[in-house]
Order: C-alpha cells, then structure tokens, then sequence
C-alpha cells in the first residue's frame, strides 16, 4: 500500500534553500582517513553510513568495478567515497549548485573519471533501464514524493541489485513533539519531513530479503558533539562519548525491540524483486 502523504515537489523554497547551504560549504580534497574509514568499517554496528558501507561490502559493491546510482548526491561526499573504493558512480541532484561542488570534489579528489554528475530530477533524467548494479538514497527520499520517485528508482536499477536507503524517521507523534521544543537549531529545508512506518513499509515493499537496522535514539545529543564528524582523527573525549553513547543506543534496541520507535535512523538494504514492487 502507498503511504498517504501530500503531493511533494521540488519547490522553489526548496532549492534556495539548498543553494544558500552550497554558498556556505567550503569543498577541499577528501582526508585520506575518511576514506579509510569506511574502507574499514570498524564501527558499523554503532553509526549508520558506517553500517552502510559495511552492508556495501557484503553485497560486493566495492569489487568489478560495479555501477552505483547516489539519487540526491548533493555535495558528492558519498560519490567520491564510493569511487575511491572502486564504484562507478552516477549521481543525480537538483540543486545545481550542489552538483557544480559534487563536480570540484569529485577533481580534487583525483575521482573525475569514476563520478557522473547530473543537474535534474530522476523523473527526466535520461537513465536507462536496468543500468544500475547498486541505487543509494542516503538521507534523500525524506525530501521527495516516496510513491513517485522510488518506483524510477527501482526502474534503473537491475533485477536482483541492492538498494540502500538511510533516512530520518518518526514513528512516535509524541516523540516527535517533545523533539520539535527541545532548544537546538535544527539544519532542515522546506520541503522534509521524517518518514513513518507507511514509508517505510512501502519502500520494502519494493525489495526482497531486506534488512533493518534503527539508529539514533539520542539523536538530538548528538548535535551537542561539535566534532561529531571526526571521531577517527583525535578528539578523543568527544570519540569516547559518542561510542559510549552509540553503544548504549545498539544495545537497548537489540534488546528492547519495541524501542525503535522511538529511534531517529533507519537504513534498509534489500534487492530489488523481479516485477517490482
């Protein structure tokens, strides 16, 4: 069943707001131990892009030089990330602005010749069927109309390929409320929102074998961690807080599974069925 949600489009709130975050971001060559990091994986039961690449590894990404679609590449973090461990990568984003540092990234970090970078919406992109081994969404689809973009999504994606998907949940309303007053700024553009058990039901709709993994029940004390975004390069009080803290949040949902809605992550990777969907 396709979730009832509100006709989403890319509005114009919408990309002035992504063009105003591009004209603050500064884009300099990828440290090497980012790359290392997830070339590693050493914490991906703690963190979802890290249990991601992980999931990635699993499934062969990073061998054959296989081809990745990022739906949603923004910047181009993921695509360089993906690249360097050995992906053809297609990325796709609105914002052009996004995409013109996607593209500076993508040559500073030596990557130009494995990254695509395309400026438009995955409904009039010109993508073959079936061309992709692999499709990611990693926290994307939360800006997006679900019903109309994941079914193209799952068109350019091959019969028996791995989609990945990281997004922001909600499934508790009263969570979310008590979320919404506590005094942190939050980074969100117009046109988001969490997605709820509707979504993410009809997103597994559309794949078999899928896994789950919730992240993120202290999602919002994150954001008191500065340096959260590098735990592998010194700062190693903020480095033993966040595992301390990430390894209570792993633990209370293995062993309270009725906890995760109260989780603020979700990451899904299952292969597309054969008639999709």
């Amino acid at each position: 069943m396709k979730p009832h949600i509100p006709e989403l489009v890319t509005t114009a709130a919408e990309l002035n707001f992504q063009a105003e975050r591009a004209a603050n971001l500064e884009i300099g060559a990828t440290p090497d131990y980012i790359f290392e990091r997830y070339r590693r994986c050493r914490f991906w039961r703690l963190f979802p892009k890290d249990y991601l690449f992980k999931a990635l590894w699993r499934h062969g990404a990073f061998s054959g030089g296989k081809r990745v679609l990022d739906f949603g590449c923004g910047e181009g973090k993921v695509a360089s990330e993906l690249a360097k461990l050995g992906c053809h990568v297609t990325g796709i984003d609105v914002s052009s602005e996004l995409v013109t540092l996607a593209r500076r990234r993508a040559k500073l970090d030596g990557l130009s010749d494995r990254v695509k970078l395309i400026v438009g919406d995955i409904s009039g992109a010109a993508l073959p069927a079936s061309s992709f081994d692999f499709v990611i969404c990693n926290a994307v689809l939360h800006h997006v109309n679900i019903p109309k973009v994941f079914p193209r999504l799952m068109r350019v994606l091959k019969s028996g390929g791995v989609a990945a998907v990281v997004e922001p949940i909600a499934f508790s309303p009263t969570l979310q409320a008590i979320r919404d007053r506590v005094p942190i700024e939050k980074d969100a553009s117009p046109d988001e929102r969490q997605l709820n058990e509707e979504d993410i039901a009809y997103i597994r709709s559309w794949l078999m074998e899928s896994q789950t993994a919730y992240f993120n029940l202290f999602a919002r004390v994150d954001r008191l961690f500065p340096n959260a975004n590098k735990i592998d390069k010194g700062h190693l009080a903020t480095k033993s807080a966040l595992i301390a803290l990430r390894s209570l949040d792993r633990a209370l949902v293995t062993v309270l599974p009725s906890l995760r809605k109260f989780y603020g992550q979700i990451v899904i990777i299952g292969t597309r069925t054969k008639n999709g969907g």
